[in-house]
C-alpha cells in the first residue's frame, strides 16, 4: 500500500466525524464532573455536610465512652448538630464492655454536649441482663449520666416478662430503671 492509497481513504467526512466524536466524548467528560452526585432533595438540605456512613467516638478524658453511628449524618456547623437517619449507639462500661446499645430510625445528636435524641421504633438493648426498653423517643444526657423516655415504653426482660408505662427513666449503669405508670402490670410473653 503506498502513501496516496492512505492518505485517500481520509476522506473529509471522515475527519470531520471524528472530530464531532472527539467534541461530544470532552463535553461528555465536561458534564459528568460538572454533575451533582447528590440528590435534588439532599442538595435543598441546609446541612453544612452530608456524611454516609459515619462512625464517631465519644471520650471523656481520653476514655472511650460510646460509638455513634448513622446511615447518613447531616452536620450543621453554626449548632454542632448533627441529624442523623438509621442511627445507633453504643455505650461502654468503665473497662471498655459494650454497656447499651441504642437503635433508632432518625435522631438529633448535638456534638458539643454529646446529648442525644433517638426517635421512631427505637430499641435500648442493655447487654447486662439482655433485656429491651422500646419507645418511640429516648433521649441521653452524659452529664446526668441518665437515659429516659417522656413516651409510652414497653420493656421485655430476657425471660420475656414484659412491663408497659408511659415513660421510663435510668441510670447509665443500668442498675436503678423505673417505669412510670405501669399499665397491666407484668405479663409473661410465649
Amino acid at each position: 500500500m503506498d502513501m496516496t492509497t492512505c492518505r485517500s481513504s481520509r476522506t473529509p467526512a471522515a475527519i470531520a466525524l471524528g472530530a464531532a466524536l472527539l467534541l461530544a466524548a470532552v463535553a461528555g467528560c465536561e458534564r459528568s464532573i460538572n454533575t451533582p452526585l447528590a440528590n435534588s432533595a439532599t442538595q435543598l438540605m441546609e446541612a453544612d455536610n452530608v456524611i454516609f456512613g459515619m462512625v464517631s467516638f465519644l471520650t471523656s478524658r481520653g476514655i472511650r465512652e460510646g460509638r455513634v453511628a448513622a446511615d447518613t449524618a447531616f452536620m450543621y456547623a453554626d449548632s454542632a448538630k448533627a441529624d442523623l437517619r438509621r442511627m445507633e449507639i453504643v455505650f461502654y462500661d468503665e473497662v471498655g464492655r459494650e454497656r447499651a446499645t441504642v437503635t433508632g430510625t432518625y435522631g438529633e445528636w448535638s456534638q458539643a454536649s454529646d446529648r442525644m435524641i433517638a426517635r421512631g421504633d427505637v430499641v435500648l438493648y442493655i447487654h447486662s441482663d439482655s433485656s429491651t426498653i422500646e419507645s418511640q423517643e429516648i433521649h441521653y444526657d452524659p452529664d446526668q449520666d441518665r437515659i429516659w423516655s417522656d413516651s409510652a415504653t414497653v420493656r421485655t426482660l430476657s425471660d420475656g416478662s414484659v412491663t408497659s408505662g408511659t415513660s421510663f427513666q435510668s441510670d447509665m449503669s443500668f442498675e436503678n430503671i423505673r417505669i412510670t405508670d405501669i399499665r397491666g402490670g407484668a405479663r409473661r410473653v410465649f
